[in-house]
């Protein structure tokens, strides 16, 4: 299984029918999708749901849908973060200003953000692998009603924490800078403070949770291939 490189959605394409039989992978994957369309009988309110999608070739989607997105958002108060220590800390600091400047800035944003009564934070020296937030909580919806950049940020979130989780050969401090990458890209876009603040509030806050889950992805990923802790301040 594997993510298919969509902003739009999040989308997990399985090849189990061409393993399972590679002469009639069609008939198999039909199988399978036939019975996962049974509904479920409990549903959990932290249950991640799918649609499944059937493919003339023998692949299945699976498209997580935007409920589950936002529930899943909204639960990172209650996430514990992956720790991967490397045995062997690395001194090479090529391009980590990127990061470094990008975690100043999620911290800087969510300081502001108590400043201006959106939120409440936990401590202001962000401990490490430790949720940032005190209130709200959780996080507020974006009633699903996500732009472009909000999808692309969220993605590489998805991404960050799919290799984490996944990949045991993951190269942290390139996934941080991919991760920088969209996090400045989504600074640039979304507006957080000002009017926007003022008159929808709660998007900004939901706004404001997608920086501390980039801040407490970004001191992670920095923590397990560092010695030096990251700096909160620019």
């Amino acid at each position: 299984m594997f993510r298919l490189p969509r902003i739009e959605s999040i989308t997990y394409r399985c090849a189990i029918a061409f393993q399972l039989s590679p002469d009639s992978p069609f008939t198999v994957a039909e199988r399978i999708f036939n019975t996962l369309k049974q509904p479920l009988t409990t549903q959990p309110d932290l249950c991640l749901n799918f649609t499944v999608k059937l493919l003339d070739q023998g692949w299945l989607d699976f498209t997580l849908c935007d409920r589950s997105l936002s529930l899943w958002l909204q639960c990172w108060p209650t996430f514990s973060y992956p720790q991967k220590n490397s045995p062997l800390k690395s001194t090479n600091h090529d391009n980590s200003w990127i990061i470094q400047y990008t975690y100043a800035r999620c911290c800087a944003l969510l300081r502001l953000g108590e400043q201006e009564g959106l939120i409440k934070l936990k401590n202001k020296q962000f401990q490490p692998y430790t949720w940032s937030l005190l209130t709200p909580s959780p996080i507020p919806s974006f009633n699903l009603e996500l732009n472009e950049i909000e999808r692309s940020l969220i993605s590489q979130i998805i991404t960050t924490v799919d290799r984490l989780v996944n990949d045991s050969k993951v190269k942290e401090i390139k996934l941080a800078l991919r991760l920088s990458d969209s996090f400045l890209n989504f600074e640039r876009y979304c507006r957080i403070f000002g009017e926007i603040s003022r008159n929808k509030p709660q998007i900004s806050q939901a706004r404001l949770g997608l920086v501390a889950i980039t801040q407490m992805l970004l001191q992670g990923l920095w923590l397990s291939q560092r010695e030096q802790p990251l700096r909160n301040r620019l």
